[in-house]
Parts: C-alpha cells; structure tokens; sequence
C-alpha cells in the first residue's frame, strides 16, 4: 500500500483525489479506505467512456480495507473496480441498499457487505486497532444515496473529513454530523443532480472546514467544470478556508 499512499504521522490523514467523486485515504493508525473508486471507463450505456484523465491507479492494486459507495451509479459504484478490489483483497464493503444489491450481484460474498443508511455509526477496519470513525449523512441525488464524516485518529488528536458524495444544494446538509469538519470534499459540476459551483461555495463559507477539497470534474467529457470557477467564486467570496485543487492521481496531507 505505501507506493499508492504514504501512511501519515499522527495527527495527520493522507489523502488522494482518484478523480471523479473518488478519494484514497490512510490514517495514522494504518486504515486504508477508499471512496466511490472509478477506475475503469466503465459506463452503464452502450459505449465506455472516453476518460479525459487515465485512471491512477489499477483497480486490482488498490489494496485497502474498506470501500465505501456512496450511490449506484458507475462512476462512483463502478462494478468492474468493485468486483476487482474483492478478488485481491479482504475489503469491507459500506454502501446504501442498491449498491449491496448490486455488490450481491457482482459476487462479492455477503459477510463482506454492509448496508447503511443516514444516521449509521461505523468503524472501518480492526476495532481494536482502528482509528477511523464513520457518520453516514444525508445526499440528495438519486436513489439511497449518502454521504461520509469520517473521524480520524484517538484521543484529542483528531480530523474530521466530510465527503459529501454527489449531492444538490440541501440545508439537511448542515447537521450536527458535518459541523465542525476540518476538511471538506465537495461536488462542484452543477448538472446530474449535482450542487453547483455557486453552491459549493456557499456549503463552504457556512460549514467553515479549514481545508476545502473541490471534486467531480476532469474525467467525464459530458459531465465536468473548470474548478477555477470555484477557486475564483470562493476567492470572491472572501472564505478564509484554503481551497486545494487536485490532479487526478494527487495526493494530498492534512494535518489536525
């Protein structure tokens, strides 16, 4: 795993955009998860997608110990990823009730699939050991689709990462779970039942992360955005949060 992402110090996670809505972390206590991995050009429709970025990283290489789904559709429950990750590792599987329904279709053995829903508390990995926490929060998109606040680390030492998964603009997105977050990964491409730039940064300035991550772009031709539009709009609007930018395949640390 430490030539995909490097295993931080403590009280710091690292992280890596995999583009799309997906993101590789570990912590300092060596959890491994990833979300929404879209690793293939895979797509429900008659043709496969032409990638405007290759994918980072091979999807039989990515070595974790849980994934996460946040909704069923390909680009975020890309099933040939899936079926891959289950054949080479032991990940743990979290996803809502169509997407464990479709894992169950893929093969992957029900032991290792978990359905989740808004208001679920999880621990990712060995709970002896783990020091990641999981809060399942409210989405609106289609479908059962939610959202993640993970909190990392034991004791006082801790960061808190809010991925909102594709999602509009909702004020049931502000919630005692999401408050108080340190970082914040959020959907800024405006079409297909997505918040728009304008929105993301207004989710920003009144959730106040000190790290603001923009995602959902660079990979789909038909469904991406310039993310200067948000750094510019989120410059305007005077947000003390620093806004990081990623590459598809960088990888990022955020200390706590």
């Amino acid at each position: 795993m430490t030539e995909l992402l490097a295993r931080p110090p403590d009280g710091v996670v690292t992280l890596r955009w995999l583009g799309q809505g997906g993101f590789l972390f570990r912590s300092p206590g060596d959890v491994t998860w990833a979300v929404d991995p879209y690793l293939t050009n895979y797509s429900s429709g008659p043709s496969r997608v032409e990638r405007l970025n290759p994918p980072p990283v091979a999807p039989a290489e990515l070595a974790v110990d849980a994934v996460l789904g946040s909704h069923c559709h390909s680009d975020h429950l890309d099933p040939e990823t899936l079926a891959a990750v289950a054949a080479h590792t032991s990940a743990e599987f979290y996803t809502a009730a169509e997407g464990a329904r479709m894992l169950g279709e893929l093969g992957v053995e029900a032991r290792r699939v978990h359905t989740v829903a808004v208001g679920d508390e999880l621990t990712l990995g060995d709970p002896a050991r783990s020091d990641v926490r999981v809060a399942v929060v409210f989405a609106e998109h289609t479908g059962d689709a939610v959202g993640f606040v993970f909190t990392v680390g034991r004791g006082g030492r801790t960061i808190r990462i809010y991925v909102t998964g594709d999602t509009l603009f909702n004020e049931r997105l502000f919630s005692p779970a999401t408050q108080d977050v340190d970082v914040l990964c959020v959907c800024i491409n405006g079409r297909g039942g997505n918040m728009t730039y304008e929105e993301a940064v207004e989710l920003t300035r009144r959730l106040a992360p000190r790290v603001v991550i923009p995602m959902h772009f660079a990979v789909m031709p038909h469904n991406t955005i310039d993310p200067q539009l948000f750094v510019d709009a989120a410059h305007a609007a005077g947000l003390a949060t620093e806004t990081r930018v990623l590459g598809v395949g960088e990888a990022t640390q955020v200390p706590g």
